[in-house]
């Protein structure tokens, strides 16, 4: 379970709900950093209040400024799940209706431009050195390719394996994916070959290490960690959103759906074919959520290619953002 210090007249009920989750198997990391946000709202706006109750979520259930749709939800649904577990213990609380998730607020998703990229990939390249940390110049290099090049989902790239990662096939056995379902996905041939001048020098510094990707302490990295590790580079990439519609750590995988959609349109692919495909690849659950990023490819390529959009509107379904 995450160390992680609650303050606010709820904290013993918030610690004892993610106890709860974790005791039933849940990886409930980024939750439970919601609900350490949650606590220091209740501590600052409610200090005397003891009760889960309908001010309290409605207040923290609005869109905050620069926060994505995902990320919005995500808290959404901690919130939800916190009163739902009072419910069952039969305490006095307020349960956010299901029906209030901001599906219907119209915030794109990030993806990144070719100049940007580059300019990212160039300055994780040559980053510099710092005491506190022996790897991390090696570590972003590669977990970032990782997500962009294979599509990952941040949390996939932070529990890879060095066994998950055959270096001649390029075979890559994605674990602990979203709704605990695994699948293999194959990665390009030069990503392969950096892997493979990679680990040697981070086994050199943590040769017991079984992550491909460790943290400072030679640990997995945390949803955090990494967090913050990207907005670092990003920022000193001079990469930076537009009101709320900032990049965060899933633009990666957005942009290379986005990308390989482009990719097979300049080709004369049969999208219609080749989507299933992707969608499989990139471990979506729903048909759904692959044919969302064909909103994109227009708004990113209309003015360099001539995208016609009407072309493939008979099979675009006006969806909610899934991931």
């Amino acid at each position: 379970m995450i160390n992680v210090k609650f303050n606010s007249l709820l904290s013993g009920q918030i610690q004892e709900f993610i106890k709860f989750k974790s005791d039933f198997g849940h990886d409930y990391e980024k939750q439970t950093y919601h609900l350490k946000s949650f606590d220091d709202y209740c501590l600052r706006y409610f200090p005397q209040e003891k009760t889960l109750n309908k001010e309290m979520v409605l207040g923290w259930a609005t869109l905050r400024p620069n926060e994505g749709i995902n990320g919005f939800k995500s808290r959404l649904c901690t919130i939800r799940q916190f009163g739902k577990y009072l419910a069952l213990k039969e305490r006095d609380t307020y349960i956010l209706p299901d029906g209030l998730k901001g599906g219907k607020i119209p915030l794109p998703l990030y993806v990144f431009l070719e100049f940007d990229l580059q300019n990212f990939f160039i300055y994780v390249d040559n980053m510099e050195h710092t005491e506190r940390s022996s790897v991390r110049h090696l570590v972003a290099p590669m977990m970032f390719r990782y997500m962009y090049c294979c599509g990952l989902r941040p949390k996939e790239a932070r529990v890879l394996q060095r066994s998950d990662v055959n270096l001649d096939t390029g075979r890559i056995f994605i674990r602990e994916s979203k709704h605990h379902k695994e699948r293999i996905v194959y990665a390009r041939p030069d990503l392969m070959q950096m892997t493979k001048q990679y680990l040697p020098i981070i086994s050199s510094i943590f040769p017991d290490c079984p992550v491909l990707f460790p943290d400072r302490d030679g640990k997995m990295y945390s949803y955090h960690s990494q967090q913050y590790l990207f907005n670092h580079c990003r920022k000193m990439s001079g990469i930076h959103g537009n009101g709320t519609n900032e990049p965060n750590l899933y633009s990666f995988r957005h942009t290379f759906a986005t990308y390989r959609i482009y990719q097979w349109f300049k080709e004369g692919k049969d999208l219609a074919t080749c989507l299933p495909r992707l969608g499989a690849y990139m471990g979506h659950e729903d048909y759904r959520s692959t044919l969302y990023y064909l909103h994109f490819v227009p708004q990113i390529f209309t003015e360099m290619s001539g995208f016609n959009m009407e072309q493939f509107s008979h099979i675009i379904p006006e969806v909610e953002v899934h991931e």
